[in-house]
């Protein structure tokens, strides 16, 4: 792809122990999140390849504030826009809006996600949809395989643990 053609993204990193998350932003809204040191399947190549990358630190401002208000417990649902426009087919996108409407601090399965498609019943094509680009944002931490097993996650399942921890701290706390 020619580069005048290549699509831009803009991308900065924010330190949240013990990860140095990468977050990218494309002209319409997030469009990544995940660890600055993650392999190529999990990076941000692996969803969009062929971008032109730029760091912006004054262009992800927002996103970095949200996360860190997220992981410090000021925030449960974030407000900055987010680009669906490059990521899956219609059916993911089904998929992804209804994790965004996974209430904070609760899990549910990836059978129970799969029951409440239109007619699907497949865990193995809404287990894919789960895997999107955008962790947190769209907390798709949130879908466990059972109560006793949390299941995988891009960035480990330690992590996809230690984020259904946190919220359900800062739920408790609340109460």
């Amino acid at each position: 792809m020619p580069l005048a053609q290549a699509k831009v993204f803009y991308y900065d990193f924010v330190k949240i122990k013990p990860w140095i998350y990468e977050i990218v932003i494309s002209d319409l809204g997030l469009a990544f999140v995940g660890s600055k040191n993650s392999n190529i399947e999990s990076s941000i190549l692996g969803f969009y390849p062929n971008h032109l990358l730029i760091q912006d630190s004054k262009k992800l401002a927002p996103y970095v504030q949200q996360l860190k208000e997220y992981f410090a417990g000021k925030r449960r649902s974030f407000t900055v826009p987010i680009d669906y426009s490059s990521f899956g087919t219609p059916f993911q996108n089904q998929i992804v809006k209804m994790i965004e409407n996974i209430p904070y601090g609760t899990t549910i399965s990836y059978n129970d996600l799969a029951s409440a498609v239109n007619g699907s019943t497949s865990v193995r094509t809404v287990a894919h949809a789960v895997a999107n680009p955008s962790l947190i944002f769209i907390p798709s931490h949130r879908v466990i395989l059972a109560p006793d097993k949390v299941g995988s996650y891009r960035m480990g399942e330690e992590e996809k643990q230690r984020l259904i921890k946190l919220e359900e701290g800062y739920l408790n706390a609340a109460d």
